[in-house]
């Protein structure tokens, strides 16, 4: 195998490589934001390297000296991206969470969104939440309604899960297979990349309202509404913001 041939295989795989990590980063921004930063930085590094190393055949200044090229170009690379990630992101980042609703439409099941029937007697309230997570690391949260009536009686409801207990037929089961069918809804944990964003619908299933009344009875009537942000492991609140009146 001649020389020209080898540098040009070494390249297309080099690219193949540097193409496939940043896909695999592109894709998984939560899982990738798990990891420690070390890790990160490594991940990034060899697809920048992977990178250079496919550019290098077509370098006119420096093709025929790898040494030189390593030393000049792909180590400062490197030190770049490491202190991207230990001096630069640290710096940026802050701590904790913001959410928001962004609406709070009652649909009923005639007419497509928000509030609807599914042959159990309960209504389903999905609104949209936006919650930003500040922070280096991924964060899962699982989100809450609190509900507080006129009399100070406190009703708390979990949104629908990804993952159910049992295999029993549920309410639950039968709302997350129902609404997973749809675009634009997610089911707790919710998964928030470091520095990013979630944008999507949860579900809640209003199972204590009172026969006769609807969710904007049971709404008008109480005295505090709003979402809770909690830790899925421990249950510990991180965060709440009010619920926007109809």
């Amino acid at each position: 195998m001649n020389s020209g041939l080898r540098k040009t295989i070494v390249s297309i795989s080099a690219l193949f490589v540097a193409v496939a990590i940043m896909i695999f980063i592109a894709q998984n921004p939560a899982r990738i934001g798990s990891e420690p930063l070390l890790i990160r930085a490594a991940l990034l590094s060899l697809a920048i390297v992977a990178a250079l190393i496919a550019a290098y055949p077509f370098n006119p200044f420096l093709s025929g000296k790898p040494r030189i090229y390593a030393a000049t170009i792909c180590i400062p690379a490197i030190i770049s991206v490491l202190a991207y990630y230990f001096i630069l992101l640290p710096n940026q980042a802050g701590s904790g969470l913001v959410g928001e609703q962004i609406s709070n439409e009652l649909i009923t099941d005639s007419s497509s969104n928000g509030i609807i029937e599914v042959g159990f007697s309960y209504p389903i309230y999905t609104p949209s939440l936006r919650v930003a997570n500040l922070e280096l690391f991924t964060k899962q949260v699982n989100v809450f309604l609190r509900m507080t009536d006129g009399d100070g009686e406190v009703v708390l409801y979990r949104a629908v899960r990804k993952q159910i207990p049992g295999s029993n037929l549920s309410v639950e089961s039968t709302v997350q297979g129902m609404l997973s069918e749809s675009v634009g809804y997610e089911f707790i944990p919710l998964e928030i990349p470091p520095a990013s964003s979630v944008t999507t619908r949860v579900a809640f299933i209003m199972s204590n309202i009172e026969s006769g009344s609807t969710f904007t009875d049971a709404l008008e009537s109480a005295s505090q509404a709003q979402f809770e942000l909690r830790d899925p492991e421990n249950g510990s609140l991180l965060l709440d913001f009010p619920l926007t009146r109809i």
